[in-house]
Parts: structure tokens; sequence; C-alpha cells
């Protein structure tokens, strides 16, 4: 492979896609989804209300494998538009490795990798050897970092290594593109060893990136983006509230991100629904401070124990980011008491809180949009992201397609 075949390579391939968190951040950079796959009913539905365009497949990626894409597609190994494979693979046997297993890199990979809970992260390997695209990214948790006392993010380097691929990878916070959320994640970016030598895409470069991506492409402060700036222009509601769609509030003063959630929206504002609580905590959420936790309550607000729950409230502050936005929102929403009004957040505040536009629709129940929220890539980072790599590409002398998608 040279670098002139990078020129007209528009697509990537998405696994793992959930509601389409990476696949919104590639579009706006300017490239197109060929393929997205998720197990997931409800997520792979919203990936094909907001991408239309794209191909979104329902498939179980533990039996779907690369050669049944490959035939589905009527394509060989190493389609010519295809740039990237990218997605954030689950990988639930991190955890549990034993120091015991982890006598070397080697080994760490090779017996991480027969555990059948990250069978879903061999997938991943086996995808980009089948499609061999110029560039993969993966995203996951930066506690790979250390896993009893090993770093299996270095055994993974090593895996991908194996297939042809350079790899490096780095922890980056969504907080660095603007998102209004404290949230770390380890990026791995692949590229395919014929290229090696001539594009030089490390992901340690993420981070000196990432300023001039919310200077220059967003226009936001190089303040971090605040719970006032990500929320406050949406209507007061009270819990349990179910109205959908409802009009924005009145002409008020709005933040820069603010505008950039609302741009394509038309003024139509949806999803903006709460759950409904018991008195005893809304008379807790009333009571609390914001930044106030479970533990610091006095016990007649209690019925969790405080030594286990610390945490089991938290409210947000107006003036700091969140919290991680996790998928445990499908449950319940304790982790993200508003910081004014005595409810936890709406449906439409959790994904403006992981950057996703208002005009993005969510579908099925409300604990499925919370989960989809919760599981995503914030959108803000993706699109960080996939200019970062669109930048390398150029400052390497690679010539790519010309940017045509409609700019926030």
């Amino acid at each position: 492979m040279s670098s002139c075949d990078l020129a007209n390579r528009t697509e990537i391939v998405e696994l793992f896609a959930g509601a389409g968190g990476f696949t919104w951040g590639w579009h706006q950079a300017g490239f197109t989804t060929r393929v997205a796959i998720d197990f997931d009913p409800a997520a792979a539905r919203t990936h094909e209300l907001n991408f239309p365009h794209s191909l979104t497949l329902q498939k179980d990626l533990t039996t779907f494998l690369p050669a049944d894409l490959t035939a589905l597609l009527g394509i060989g190994r190493r389609p010519k538009a295809l740039l990237a494979v990218v997605g954030g693979p689950p990988c639930q046997g991190w955890s549990n490795a034993g120091r015991g297993k982890l006598r070397s890199l080697d080994s760490a990979a090779d017996t991480l990798l027969k555990d059948p809970r990250n069978r879903l992260y061999r997938r991943f390997l086996e995808f980009v050897s089948e499609l061999r695209p110029p560039i993969c990214v993966m995203e996951n948790v930066p506690g790979m970092l250390s896993i009893e006392g090993t770093n299996v993010a270095e055994a993974i380097q090593r895996q991908f290594e194996r297939i042809g691929y350079q790899c490096t990878f780095a922890v980056v916070n969504a907080k660095w593109f603007g998102v209004p959320q404290d949230r770390r994640r380890l990026i791995f970016i692949g590229v395919d060893g014929a290229l090696a030598a001539e594009l030089r895409l490390f992901a340690s470069g993420i981070e000196k990136f990432a300023p001039r991506f919310r200077r220059d492409v967003l226009g936001l402060s190089e303040q971090d983006t605040s719970v006032r700036q990500a929320i406050a222009d949406l209507p007061e509601i009270p819990h349990g509230m179910q109205e959908d769609p409802q009009m924005y509030r009145a002409p008020c003063k709005r933040s820069r991100y603010a505008d950039l959630m609302r741009a394509r929206s038309n003024g139509m504002l949806t999803d903006h629904v709460t759950r409904e609580h018991n008195q005893q905590d809304l008379d807790a959420f009333a009571y609390m401070p914001e930044g106030g936790r479970y533990f610091e309550l006095p016990d007649r607000f209690k019925r969790y124990r405080d030594d286990i729950f610390k945490d089991k409230y938290r409210k947000l502050q107006w003036n700091a980011t969140a919290g991680t936005v996790t998928a445990h929102l499908a449950k319940d929403c304790y982790t993200h008491i508003h910081p004014e009004q005595p409810r936890t957040v709406s449906i439409r505040e959790a994904a403006r809180l992981q950057s996703f536009p208002d005009d993005f629709r969510f579908f099925g129940n409300m604990g499925e949009r919370f989960r989809q929220i919760g599981n995503a890539v914030p959108p803000m980072m993706a699109w960080g992201i996939a200019e970062f790599v669109r930048e390398q590409l150029r400052y390497n002398g690679l010539r790519v397609m010309s940017r045509t998608t409609h700019r926030m």
C-alpha cells in the first residue's frame, strides 16, 4: 500500500456502533459509514434513524464473522474506499485477570484473549485483519493500563503488531474536546505496517491537537464546558415529565456550546423527559447542595447504607463538568441530579452532557435510551479524533478527500 491509495478513501466500518456516537463524529469530519454493526436492537434502530444513508446491521459479533460481512457487501479484502475500522468492543474479562496468569506481555495477551468474555475484542482484531484498512481506531477503558499490576494495553498493542499494524495508545479525556463531562478513555490507533514509514499517526498527539480543535473547529473557549453551559438553556420541567416534543425556553442568553447543540434542531426539543421519583427522593434532592453526595445527607433522607453507597446520590454543579455518564443511567439517574430542579436529569440533558446534538433522536423505552447514551463514545470527542486523523494525513503529505459535510 502507498500513500496515493488514500486519496479517495472516505469510508469507515464501525463495530459495536451503539447509538452512533463514533459515527456522528466521523461524519462531521467528512467521512462516511459503509456499515455499522451492533447487537442491541434499540441501539441499532437509533443508529438507523439518525444515519439513514449508512447500512446498519443488528448482528451478534460473537457469531457474525468478517467473511459474512464481505460476502454481504460483495467486497473482498482491502476494499478500495475503506479508510478505517473503528469501534469500542466491550471487554468484561479484563478486571478478573489474575497476576499468576500474566507472566509476560505475550502470555498476558494470549490468556486474556482466550477469556470467553473477551471474544468481542478478538473479533475486532479479526475484522481489521480481514479488511486490512489503512487505519483502525479502538476505544476502551483506561483501566486496561493496570490490571493486577500489568499493563494490558501493551499486550493489546502486541496483538495489533502480530496482525501487521503499528499501534500506539493514549488516555484521552472527553472534556478536552468541549464535552461537558470528565470522561477518560483509552484510544488505540493502528496503522497498516505498509504505511507506517510515511504515515506518522500516533495516539499521543491527540492531547496536543484537542485545544486547537475546540478553538478552531468548535469555537469554544479554553475553559472546560460546564454543566451550566450545557443544559441551562433547556426548559424547566417537573419530575416524571413525559411530554414530547416540547419547545425551547423563551429567548435567553445561551452559551456557544448550547448553540452547537441546537444548530440543526429546527426549534424542536425532543427527549426532554424524566423519571418519576418518590417523595423521599424529592425531599433529598431539594435538600442537597450543588455537588452534594449521598453520604452527606441527614439520616432521615437515606434509604441505603451510606458506608457502601456513599455516592448513591450525586448532584451536578452548575460551574463544573459533569461526572462520567454511564450506562447505569438505564437503572436510575441518581449520579446525575439536576443542580437546581429537584429531579434527576432528563434524557436530553444526559445527551447534552455526552455531546449528542438536539436533532439526534433515540429509540426505545426510557431505560434503553439512557443506556444508549451512557454506552456511547461522546460524539464531539469522536469528531475531534476523526479530525486528528484527517489532519495527520494532510501533515504527512497524504492526499485526502475534500470535506463536504455541513459544519456546525
